[in-house]
């Protein structure tokens, strides 16, 4: 179904913690479903089974680092990718915006992500909050080929930087009300953006659901002042190029 040109992208949603998923297994949007630690990622893994709408991502979180050793991480990877189920690594990445104080510790998780990544040539679905340019320069030394900056709200200035080299920013529903991120849709190349939802977050009272795509592609559209439906042909076009789907 993935082939299927009327399909949506949903490129970051915590499947694990939905309580409904026919949108994705039954509906018109085909989900990249983030993990936050190890026990929502064999539970990721386990909903993969149900549909061909969904890409399955393990990960831990950087908000939930400091809970568990390099050690765990890469005994886990190396136990799934030997199962070849692994659709992406995501959600990893830095945060120095909210948790600072475990930095040390979100690094040294990471880098056994950053090491996977590059040996098996997976997508990173990254978080980066207050450390966009710490985690580029950390991708780019890796030498990691494909990724995902989960709600780019980074430095106007970094963004051509990420695309020259081929990665993917995502725009979610904040794009209603957060200045920053509408900044980066009027400043961002469509060719290197996907949309999210971000299920089940709620920002500023706004709640995120997977129904929320569709509204998130018109918001694209207008800031951009381009039609809808060219909006979601480039955004499914996008997925698949950072996925390796044919075209």
């Amino acid at each position: 179904m993935i082939g299927v040109l009327e399909m949506y992208v949903d490129a970051h949603v915590h499947c694990a913690e939905l309580d409904d998923l026919s949108p994705y297994i039954r509906g018109d949007i085909v989900a990249v479903c983030v993990s936050d630690d190890l026990v929502s990622s064999r539970k990721t893994l386990s909903i993969n089974t149900r549909s061909v709408n969904i890409v399955p991502c393990v990960g831990v979180h950087p908000w939930l680092a400091h809970e568990v050793s390099p050690r765990e991480v890469m005994r886990f990877l190396n136990e799934k990718v030997a199962e070849a189920k692994i659709g992406c690594l995501g959600e990893v990445g830095l945060d120095k915006r909210f948790k600072a104080e475990t930095l040390n510790a979100q690094i040294e998780v990471f880098k056994v992500f950053l090491e996977f990544a590059k040996e098996y040539n997976l997508v990173l679905n990254i978080h980066a909050a207050g450390a966009w340019r710490e985690v580029f320069e950390l991708l780019v030394k890796y030498d990691v080929g494909r990724a995902y900056f989960h709600w780019y709200t980074g430095p106007l200035e970094l963004l051509n930087d990420l695309t020259s080299i081929g990665y993917y920013i995502g725009i979610n529903p904040a794009v209603e009300i957060q200045e920053k991120h509408r900044a980066v849709v009027e400043k961002a190349d469509l060719e290197h953006v996907l949309s999210e939802s971000d299920a089940p977050y709620e920002y500023r009272g706004l709640k995120m659901t997977p129904e929320s795509i569709k509204k998130v592609i018109e918001y694209i559209a207008m800031i951009k002042g381009v039609e809808v439906e060219f909006v979601k042909a480039k955004i499914l076009y996008n997925f698949k190029a950072l996925f390796r789907i044919p075209l």
